[in-house]
């Protein structure tokens, strides 16, 4: 089982290191949506052991789109195309909160947090 809140903040770290360097004109070259940390963890682990909770599911989709949209905010800014880049660097930050959020989801539901006492 992944950390959770690692893998939250391993995330958004990555995100951050991105804009900053795509803002100072660096590509960075980027991994794929199965060989990034929750990218491992979602297709050597999480698909096929937690398949009950929907979370995983969504968790899944959004992560792929949201490797490819990061493909997309580099090859636009190296093409310096910046208002088209700018648009895919907001949908970005969209997938992130949606990232975060099914994560937080699935350890809520996971944990037994919402239940009872």
């Amino acid at each position: 089982m992944i950390d959770i809140s690692k893998a939250r903040l391993v995330h958004l770290r990555w995100l951050l290191q991105l804009e900053k360097k795509i803002r100072h004109e660096s590509a960075p070259a980027l991994e794929s949506c199965r060989t990034c940390e929750l990218g491992k963890w979602i297709y050597s682990e999480a698909l096929e052991k937690y398949s009950a909770y929907p979370e995983i599911s969504f968790l899944e989709k959004r992560h792929r789109h949201f490797h490819e949209t990061a493909d997309i905010l580099v090859k636009l800014f190296s093409e310096r195309n910046f208002v088209e880049a700018e648009v895919a660097l907001d949908e970005l930050k969209r997938d992130s909160q949606d990232l975060i959020f099914m994560l937080t989801m699935f350890e809520y539901r996971y944990t037994g947090f919402n239940e009872t006492s």
